[in-house]
């Protein structure tokens, strides 16, 4: 048996490293190589069958290859699993550095190139980012604001918060004031460029004090109407795997159908919760009690077919379909209660598609295992609101 095939990713990327530093980093002598073939070494990195000390003195050699191999390194680490990537980037950032402790600038334009290209992985951009402002921080401060609506979320992060900097004290403005209708102007835009939940909250607060209103819901994509039916039965936890009848039309439930519950006959119920983060509490809903399972579908409209994320927050155990297909299964109880707590990657279709989860609750007892709730949104990589529900 070859242990090195049992390695993770990351002890390789460790390993990788430290061999870095155990064949020493002697930059100045390493000569060059041959910048594709390097490359390639360092993209199969997270091979189980790869010489690390091959990879490695390869990662040297693109090190001492200087800004030349700047754009190759970060334009091979588009589609690199993690381990290359992480060689690849690590590289790229040795040779600024090497560039900066010698004094010498890297080209402005190649850094730019490097940034603006969003095909390159979020993380190099971000980084390209912060080796600009490193040589020049006031032109990065004053191109900042050109990525509010950036698909990576460090960009955009960075754009949003330099932007409200840049507003001063909006606690002085009064309401006469001339630069109110300006003013709010921005804010709305902050608001819907915004991704990360302290900008959103902050930036909301501050819109509904000056008189506007503010839906979070829409902006995060909470879905804050739902049809509810149970309970079913889930003594000795067998319900989570026992296929009741709602499950079998999950790409598109029959609202209108009666079904043989826990304790009778059981139909769909339309609730719509007041929380803007859409959270439900099912022994509202349906009732307090132990060893049970529900049934939530709701209709989702997509403008056209794209990708997007289902994102759920449970303490319970729940499975999650949409348009019929299963996206996952957690298999887990009171296990905490985290925003985006699990993330799924679907195709929404053009129109409506349906989503519909099951979640269980178990038997046991303790206060801190009563919760029976959890809150679901439809977003973007970022976190962004994709489909509306309809009216």
């Amino acid at each position: 048996m070859r242990c090195v095939n049992s390695l993770a990713p990351v002890t390789r990327l460790l390993l990788g490293l430290a061999m870095v530093l155990f064949l020493g980093f002697q930059v100045g002598t390493q000569a060059k190589g041959d910048v594709s073939g390097d490359i390639v070494l360092l993209l199969g990195s997270g091979h189980p069958t790869t010489d690390i000390a091959a990879v490695a003195e390869a990662w040297k050699r693109l090190v001492h290859t200087g800004p030349d191999a700047l754009l190759p390194l970060i334009t091979a680490a588009r589609k690199a699993e993690p381990t290359a990537r992480n060689w690849l980037l690590t590289a790229a950032d040795q040779i600024v550095a090497s560039e900066h402790a010698a004094g010498r600038k890297v080209p402005t334009d190649l850094l730019l190139s490097i940034i603006k290209d969003t095909e390159n992985p979020s993380q190099g951009r971000w980084w390209a980012y912060q080796w600009l402002r490193q040589q020049d921080e006031a032109y990065a401060q004053q191109i900042l604001g050109q990525f509010l609506n950036d698909p990576g979320a460090e960009l955009r992060r960075a754009a949003v918060a330099a932007e409200i900097e840049s507003l001063g004290d909006i606690k002085k403005i009064t309401p006469d004031d001339p630069q109110r209708a300006e003013l709010l102007k921005k804010l709305k835009q902050l608001f819907d460029a915004a991704r990360d939940r302290d900008q959103v909250e902050n930036l909301a607060q501050t819109l509904r004090q000056l008189g506007e209103s503010v839906d979070l819901a829409a902006h995060y994509g909470y879905v804050r109407t739902w049809s509810f039916v149970g309970p079913f039965d889930n003594q000795e936890d067998k319900g989570f795997d026992t296929v009741y009848p709602p499950e079998a039309e999950a790409a598109r439930p029959n609202l209108a159908a009666t079904y043989q519950g826990k304790h009778g006959p059981v139909t769909w119920k339309k609730v719509t919760t007041p929380d803007e983060h859409g959270t439900f509490d099912l022994n509202k809903v349906l009732g307090e009690e132990k060893g049970v399972v529900a049934y939530a579908a709701a209709p989702i409209v997509s403008d056209s077919e794209q990708q997007a994320e289902i994102r759920i927050a449970t303490p319970n155990s729940v499975k999650v379909w949409c348009n019929g297909q299963p996206l996952g299964a957690f298999h887990v109880y009171h296990s905490g209660f985290e925003d985006d707590q699990y993330r799924m990657p679907c195709r929404l279709r053009q129109g409506v598609n349906w989503i519909m989860i099951k979640i269980c609750q178990n038997e046991q007892t303790q206060d801190w295992a009563r919760f029976w709730t959890f809150r679901l949104r439809v977003c973007d990589g970022l976190g962004g609101a994709v489909g509306r529900q309809p009216d």
